[in-house]
């Protein structure tokens, strides 16, 4: 089966990292993902953890347009079912300023780690 979804939007939240308890990086944020031909956007929870959530918290801000694939899951908290997109690649596209791409810094082209988001309880998380 396949379960990957592709977004290309701005981010519209600050971008703040946390740790679960057992000290992993993880942070959620939301992009507006403009629909074709019309003016209406979505906003997807997106959630991102490990080494790709320090790069992402380190390098980007609101209002920065990326790239993300990610892929759909389902969690039951506090008796209720929420549903989130957990990133797996970024792409950094433009700066919110438009002053240009990401060229001036250097962002580390791979952000793989042994770090699985399945591994772990969602009493873990600290929200």
């Amino acid at each position: 089966m396949l379960n990957t979804c592709i977004f290309v939007g701005r981010i519209t939240t600050e971008i703040e990292l946390k740790k679960t308890k057992k000290e992993n990086s993880c942070c959620n944020f939301q992009m507006a993902i403009k629909r074709t031909y019309s003016d209406v956007a979505d906003f997807p929870p997106l959630s991102v953890y490990g080494k790709l959530a320090e790069i992402l918290c380190t390098y980007a801000q609101k209002g920065d347009m990326l790239g993300v694939r990610a892929r759909y899951r389902s969690v039951m908290k506090n008796e209720k079912k929420y549903s989130e997109f957990l990133v797996e690649e970024i792409q950094f596209l433009q700066r919110k300023d438009k002053t240009g791409d990401y060229d001036d810094i250097e962002i580390p082209q791979s952000a793989n780690t042994d770090f699985n988001p399945d591994s772990f309880n969602d009493d873990d998380l600290p929200f």
